[in-house]
């Protein structure tokens, strides 16, 4: 039997959107995929220091605690990322600035992010 594409019905559709919604929701974790740049907004007194391991090596991480301004749920939600990104928010935050923008760039390895002021 060959691979056959089949065109989803509408119902189909709302189904698996209600799907990637509620995965989204049940997700604790904020994922930024390359060139997206969302607008969080940090509390500087929920962040926590966390092993992380990444292609088999374990490493230091910094786990936030993050709203999504834009989506009105005001859900927290952890941002996960390394030393050079966490330097980065850490000198908007000691300025009192709670709203980042982070963009992301690269993949694997070789994924670095922009934080700059929302």
């Amino acid at each position: 039997m060959a691979n056959q594409i089949h065109p989803l019905s509408p119902k189909a559709q709302e189904n698996l959107k209600k799907n990637a919604e509620l995965r989204d929701k049940d997700n604790k974790f904020i994922k930024i995929q390359p060139s997206e740049k969302p607008v969080l907004e940090f509390n500087p007194e929920k962040i926590e220091q966390v092993e992380r391991e990444f292609n088999g090596k374990k490493s230091q991480g910094y786990r936030y605690t993050v709203i999504d301004p834009n989506n009105g749920s005001k859900q927290e939600k952890y941002l996960e990322v390394g030393k050079r990104t966490s330097e980065d928010i850490d000198a908007y935050l000691v300025q009192g600035h709670t709203l980042l923008k982070i963009q992301r760039f690269g993949l694997g390895k070789d994924t670095r992010y922009h934080v700059t002021l929302a």
